[in-house]
């Protein structure tokens, strides 16, 4: 299995029958791999013993593979980390009849206790539907969005991993409407937006046992003189990796005068990555910080490479920026090597691993966690700070201006004239 630094994605399998047996057997699984492989004595100061017998009570009596799934992830929340889940398998109620697809093609964001279109993918169904960023959304099926905020039992206190997992599963169940229609409205129109969700129309990556993960790269370039160089990706997938050298190569060819690295929205993958992508960005050694567990630490180093880009970086994150993207962000932060944009990113920072249960379930749990090099910080719990950060402005969003993107711009313009 390879070490994974990615935030825990619902992916497909094909599920297997419910059975007591079945249950116990993939519940016993779970406890036992966390009780031998969790990466300190304290269990995070959770009676891990104690946890098991009030469990194995409750899986007993779990009628579903959906409901032992909820209690074992109820099971792994005692933990109170980032990095430990389970996933839903394909196929389970009505999911495998679903013929319209189940992808919106929008991101959506909670803003003061609004749920808000950050962005829209073309040619996707809401794109063709009308839905533009910066709306706001008021309903579903008919039922206020406040109402179902409410039910997402988020509160002043509530963690930026825990509003990430909320806003997921709020998209999630747009995506997912009981009928195959997602009717929706917004507060800037007096239409109503009915249309069925399609399938996703990108590219799709593989990683470990994943073969069919969603991802979208992009890379042009920017500023009206056009000499800064976008890059955005969602993943740190592998695959990437030859596409993401070769554009540093052509910020570095074209001489640009900075280079915007967008990781807003961007849940991690393969944690070795980062180590090689800053290698593109620097012309000495950095120590990136340590992943720690019981049998010791595993340094992340990154070394200068050929023909890296040397100019100023400008990295836009946001609360949906997780685990390989922070330590990416924090890395270039702390050795003053990039300038960061946007807003604290989701604090889960747990290298992990990803396999499958006995049920057919996937299962993602972390064996251990990373502290930066310079100020020695655990990220998770705390993430990463912008230098500068942003307010989303929903007016800003729907009057077509991406305000992290302008900010980044306008710091590149003013260290081109220093």
């Amino acid at each position: 299995m390879r070490i994974l630094l990615l935030l825990f994605l619902l992916l497909p399998l094909h599920a297997r029958e419910h059975s007591p047996e079945l249950a116990e057997k993939t519940f016993l699984h779970v406890w036992n791999k966390v009780n031998d492989s969790f990466y300190e004595e304290t269990f995070n100061g959770v009676d891990w013993d104690q946890v098991k017998t009030t469990y194995e009570t409750r899986v007993k009596k779990a009628k579903s593979s959906k409901e032992l799934r909820t209690i074992l992830n109820e099971m792994l929340n005692e933990l109170k980390l980032s990095h430990f889940g389970i996933s839903k398998t394909f196929g389970e109620d009505d999911e495998a009849t679903n013929l319209s697809g189940d992808h919106l093609g929008i991101e959506i964001r909670l803003i003061e206790g609004k749920v808000v279109i950050f962005e829209v993918e073309k040619k996707s169904a809401a794109k063709r539907a009308g839905l533009k960023p910066g709306m706001i959304l008021t309903s579903f099926e008919d039922e206020p969005m406040a109402q179902i905020i409410d039910e997402l039992e988020l509160t002043p206190d509530s963690t930026r991993l825990s509003r990430l997992i909320a806003t997921r599963s709020l998209l999630e169940k747009l995506s997912s409407p009981p009928d195959g229609k997602t009717t929706l409205k917004t507060a800037h129109s007096t239409n109503t937006f009915d249309f069925k969700p399609g399938f996703y129309q990108g590219e799709r990556g593989r990683m470990g046992n994943e073969t069919s993960l969603p991802f979208s790269f992009k890379t042009r370039l920017l500023g009206k003189d056009k000499k800064v160089r976008l890059i955005a990706f969602d993943m740190f997938l592998p695959q990437l990796m030859l596409r993401l050298n070769k554009a540093i190569a052509q910020a570095q060819s074209e001489k640009a005068s900075g280079l915007i690295i967008d990781l807003r929205g961007n849940p991690g993958g393969i944690g070795i990555m980062a180590t090689g992508l800053i290698g593109r960005l620097i012309d000495k050694e950095l120590d990136l910080g340590d992943m720690n567990n019981t049998t010791g630490n595993f340094p992340f180093h990154a070394f200068p490479q050929e023909g890296a880009y040397l100019g100023p970086i400008a990295v836009l994150v946001d609360s949906f920026s997780a685990s390989t993207s922070e330590i990416f962000a924090a890395a270039l932060q702390e050795h003053n090597r990039a300038r960061i944009f946007g807003r604290p990113t989701a604090a889960a920072v747990l290298p992990s691993y990803i396999e499958e249960l006995p049920n057919g379930d996937l299962f993602q749990y972390a064996i251990g966690d990373f502290v930066t090099a310079l100020k020695k910080t655990k990220l998770e719990g705390k993430g990463v700070t912008p230098d500068e950060i942003i307010t989303l402005d929903p007016a800003l969003l729907r009057a077509g201006t991406d305000p992290d993107l302008k900010a980044a711009l306008k710091w590149l313009k003013k260290q081109a004239t220093q």
